[in-house]
């Protein structure tokens, strides 16, 4: 299937940005927010600046990862899984149509200070200028909207400098009576203003150098619009009596500072301006059908290209189609503002989103731009988009609901049928085929059976390591090396090369490895869409008796200790030996910590050949609580390179193993099986020790143990 062509530079990505929010969040909205805020309009447009930051700051790291066409839909399907994205794909292109919608009938209320039209006639006509102008591409769009947005910009700081000179502080009227509850309401009100800063997203693919230009150009935009909005909004309330305000309060302002002449040249910038805002919502929305077409959750004729312009020519017309309809059919205002509540959700959802993908470690999303503050931000964004939605009341359950009904009934009807996908989150969570084994499986090329299997998911300190342990644990049978590589459902297994130079410099490396200890290794890259489920396959298909990985615990830019590959583990009808490389290269010294409840044969089968490889001296040890020395003298009864007996005193275990380890060169410990939910996402008492113990740690977890 063709791609849109790369065509959009910064200023072109800043032009869409704001003049997907400069339009009738700033030309009509005030009128209606001003009842609530009073004087403190400004205020109210700095709160729902503030409140929409998270969410844009998430939808950049988002982009930069996945810079494909759909925007949004793309970041919820594959994170949430194609129900969710089926939902969120077709509400939010319902959305920002009804939302352009309301910007060319708000164009009417200007349009009567230059001529008398007939407004729906009007709201027509430039519906089908606007819906050729996307069809010849959005190389065109990006030059109207740069023009666009400079005379937007100019013509309202030329209003906010004449306002200068009239500045009388105190005309407004009306006051916050009921304090800072009436503010929040009308941040709520004017919420809306900002729901077009992260439109630009949904066409990242026609967009260059998408993990510089997306980012900056959403911040840029951001900073710009806030700006104007609080000046303007400022000088409105001291200019325009609050009381008198009409659906066209700037237009007023003008009047009362620059004269007839200069408002009607406002009137003329506000409806050139509501026009680019409903042409960069025409041209965001069309790209969310053609993005669900080439995932199956709609028919393949929305996905088709243009053969001249590249642009997605069905979607773009269906979707002026749509607009045109509402025009002429339904009440645009209210359902717009019903709309507002189901985009602050989704703004909700690019929060959570980005939280489930980095604490998943998920292989593939490798964001060119990552959040600061992580996850502060996004954990308070989201808190205040909750909040904003209570202050909603009602409503905001409406919108949601009538905005998403369309997305269920689709998604139940046709696009369930037509996909078997599952998003990070149905990966990530408890999977019954790890119980009840299904038919559905991608296609492994392994073909002998392995007595160990060495599961390298790219980011090992050193696989030479964990080849090393592996060959210990094999008793001269053969060793699987399996390279895996996780790729979003959506892409081509066959499409992803199996033969990187990395991938060939580590085959190389092991298969030297393998001569020169003169032991039979295998070692197969692997693609796959669902590592884990892969790993689950490889470990059933080989009739392993060992898996060796490396630890998966905390990393850079993940909050919680661990993930759910220890669901996994517990699964798994082999024994699992994790690695914590340390740098440790020569191994002379092991400390073995026996806790309660401790597997006496795994544990001394596991010491005594890592201590066999190394030619090391084996300590074991026991916390001060840890009563059953019967079960440490047989140990050391059945290990001959095992030197004494420690016992370990301190505050609580954990410290006290860390601290011993200062010693050692190697901890080898029982790995937990079967930990509560908690323990899974914060990290267990073993966890905590391998990720702060000073010398490499090994942890083992037995398949009995998992009965």
């Amino acid at each position: 299937m063709k791609a849109p062509k790369t065509r959009l530079g910064l200023t072109a990505v800043i032009a869409i940005s704001i003049s997907s929010m400069l339009g009738s969040g700033i030309f009509v909205l005030p009128a209606i927010a001003v009842t609530a805020t009073g004087d403190q309009l400004w205020l109210a447009y700095l709160i729902s600046a503030i409140c929409v930051l998270p969410a844009a700051m998430s939808k950049s790291e988002l982009a930069t990862a996945m810079p494909a066409s759909g925007g949004t839909y793309v970041y919820i399907e594959r994170t949430f899984g194609p129900f969710a994205g089926t939902v969120a794909g077709l509400g939010l292109w319902l959305s920002l149509l009804l939302k352009s919608a309301f910007a060319l009938i708000g164009i009417g209320a200007y349009l009567v200070v230059v001529a008398t039209f007939p407004l729906k006639i009007v709201a027509l006509t430039l519906l089908v200028a606007i819906v050729v102008l996307n069809l010849f591409g959005v190389g065109k769009i990006g030059n109207f909207l740069i023009f666009a947005v400079l005379v937007a910009i100019g013509g309202l700081l030329s209003l906010c400098v004449l306002s200068l000179f009239q500045f009388q502080p105190g005309v407004s009227q009306i006051q916050l009576d009921n304090g800072a509850s009436n503010l929040l309401l009308g941040a709520g009100l004017v919420f809306v203003s900002y729901a077009g800063v992260t439109k630009v997203a949904a066409i990242a693919e026609e967009i260059i150098e998408p993990e510089r230009n997306i980012p900056l150009g959403i911040l840029i935009s951001l900073a710009v619009v806030t700006l104007i909005y609080c000046l303007v909004s400022y000088f409105l309330v001291e200019i325009v009596d609050a009381s008198q305000m009409d659906l066209k309060p700037i237009h007023q302002m003008a009047l009362a500072v620059g004269g007839n002449n200069y408002a009607i040249g406002i009137a003329l910038i506000a409806i050139l301006t509501m026009a680019s805002m409903a042409n960069a919502g025409i041209l965001a929305a069309s790209r969310f059908p053609f993005a669900m077409a080439r995932d199956r959750l709609l028919p393949p004729v929305f996905g088709k290209l243009g053969k001249k312009y590249y642009t997605p020519h069905f979607s773009i017309v269906l979707s002026g189609f749509i607009v045109g309809a509402s025009i002429l059919m339904l009440d645009v205002t209210k359902i717009a503002k019903l709309a507002s509540a189901f985009m602050i959700m989704i703004y909700l959802l690019e929060n959570f989103a980005v939280i489930v993908l980095r604490e998943n470690r998920v292989q593939w999303y490798q964001p060119r731009f990552k959040t600061p503050l992580y996850p502060y931000l996004q954990v308070i964004g989201a808190f205040a988009l909750i909040g904003l939605l209570f202050l909603m009341g009602a409503t905001s359950l409406l919108g949601m609901a009538l905005i998403g009904i369309p997305g269920s009934v689709l998604f139940l009807l046709y696009s369930r049928h037509r996909t078997s996908r599952m998003g990070v989150i149905g990966m990530r969570t408890r999977r019954s085929e790890f119980i009840e084994p299904d038919e559905k499986k991608e296609t492994i090329e392994i073909l002998e059976e392995a007595r160990v299997v060495v599961a390298l998911f790219g980011k090992e300190k050193s696989p030479e390591v964990l080849v090393e342990m592996a060959v210990s644990l094999s008793d001269g049978d053969k060793v699987e090396v399996a390279h895996l590589t996780e790729v979003p459902e959506q892409a081509n297994l066959h499409d992803v090369s199996q033969s990187t130079p990395k991938i060939q410099s580590l085959r190389r490396r092991i298969w030297a490895l393998a001569t020169e200890k003169e032991i039979k290794v295998s070692f197969d890259p692997i693609v796959s869409h669902d590592i884990f489920k892969t790993v689950f396959e490889i470990s059933q298909r080989l009739h392993c008796a060992w898996l060796v990985k490396e630890w998966g615990g905390k990393t850079h830019g993940a909050f919680t200790l661990h993930h759910q590959m220890g669901w996994l583990e517990d699964h798994l009808n082999c024994n699992v030996l994790t690695f914590r490389d340390s740098g440790i290269r020569y191994i002379k010294k092991i400390l073995v910590h026996i806790s309660e409840g401790t597997h006496e044969d795994l544990m001394l089968d596991t010491v005594n050949h890592l201590a066999q490889v190394y030619g090391a001296r084996v300590v074991f040890s026991r916390f001060k609580t840890f009563s059953d020395e019967r079960t440490l003298e047989n140990l050391k009864e059945d290990c001959p390179v095992c030197t004494k007996i420690i016992t370990l005193d301190g505050v609580n275990e954990v410290l006290a193993v860390v601290e011993a380890t200062v010693e050692y060169d190697l901890l080898i410990i029982e790995g937990d099986s079967k930990a509560a939910f908690l323990s899974r996402f914060f990290g267990s008492k073993q966890d905590k020790i391998i990720e702060n113990a000073a010398c490499s740690v090994v942890a083992v977890q037995g398949y009995y143990a998992k009965k």
